[in-house]
């Protein structure tokens, strides 16, 4: 088809939806005069005989033959030997801006527990960006099939893989973790949103997109697997009973108010504590009675006995 003709067109995408990833320019031939547009956000991809023969990405207004034409890999050269014909070249708009998607688990993971081994149900969400890492990819196996696609599509496409990916980024290759080790995951979400970023980035880069940064906003539990954990804690944590009796009456000294459930808490911690002193003082009296009947003296035998008279003189010991 010629290059030339009659009416100058004005190649641009007059983009009005920031979640649609790509433009597809009509036409296949380009007049000459014809003008490029290209704006703040978006880049234009010259495409020909199945390879890319430019990227442009300055924003502004271009006149096609001089300022573009040059650039191009091989079709500058069917240009200037055959400008009189022309030549045949689509024009892709990408979205360049900053493609920031929401994500979250559809419905919580389980993730094997030894405390429950039916599996702890975990779910997650955050945020990430995507950017192109791959423009023939895309045009290949998206723009070149697809009329439109969007930060919609690359979401389905993210979920369908997410929750496999989570959970194998949770268990490293094991079988089952803890509770305690589950509630802690907030802790560490930096270092889950890593690996869960490296595993989506593979899945995305077949499409010729990839995963510039994601993050984790939260990571929620149900209310019974809060509380499990807090009771699993707070066994390890009390073990001795005097100890954790002795601390709570010292963190209850110098406080004031409290009311009639704080003495109540405060008098049981008390009696606690007494049963417990009265405890060792009854395993250790019979020790020291049988150390005051060993250690008996007869004055006339000059010898230890083990009672109040001697056995051999009469005497009474001291």
């Amino acid at each position: 088809m010629p290059w030339f003709g009659q009416r100058k067109d004005t190649v641009e995408w007059q983009e009005f939806r920031d979640d649609v990833l790509f433009y597809k320019w009509p036409a296949n031939e380009i007049k000459r005069g014809a003008k490029l547009i290209i704006r703040t956000g978006q880049n234009a991809i010259f495409f020909s005989n199945g390879q890319i023969e430019g990227i442009f990405k300055d924003e502004g207004n271009f006149d096609i033959a001089s300022q573009i034409v040059p650039f191009l890999s091989t079709l500058k050269g069917v240009f200037s030997l055959r400008g009189d014909t022309g030549m045949r070249a689509e024009v892709y708009f990408v979205n360049a801006k900053e493609l920031l998607l929401p994500w979250g688990t559809r419905q919580r993971i389980m993730i094997p527990s030894p405390e429950v081994p039916s599996g702890v149900p975990i779910g997650c969400n955050g945020n990430l960006i995507v950017q192109f890492r791959d423009y023939l990819t895309f045009i290949r196996k998206v723009a070149g099939v697809k009329s439109t696609y969007s930060l919609d599509d690359i979401s389905e496409r993210i979920m369908g893989v997410l929750n496999p990916i989570i959970a194998e980024c949770i268990l490293h290759g094991e079988r089952q973790m803890g509770v305690n080790a589950l509630i802690e995951l907030q802790a560490n979400s930096r270092g889950l949103a890593r690996e869960i970023s490296v595993e989506l980035d593979k899945e995305l880069l077949d499409i010729g997109f990839g995963v510039a940064n994601l993050n984790i906003l939260s990571i929620n539990y149900p209310k019974e697997v809060q509380q499990m954990a807090e009771k699993l804690a707070s066994q390890a944590f009390v073990g001795d009973v005097g100890r954790f009796a002795a601390i709570s009456m010292a963190n209850s000294f110098g406080k004031e108010g409290g009311g009639a459930a704080g003495a109540a808490a405060q008098m049981g911690m008390g009696l606690q504590m007494g049963q417990q002193m009265m405890a060792n003082m009854s395993m250790s009296a019979p020790q020291q009675q049988a150390a005051s009947v060993d250690g008996r003296f007869c004055t006339t035998c000059r010898k230890m006995v083990a009672s109040k008279f001697c056995p051999d003189c009469g005497t009474p010991t001291v």
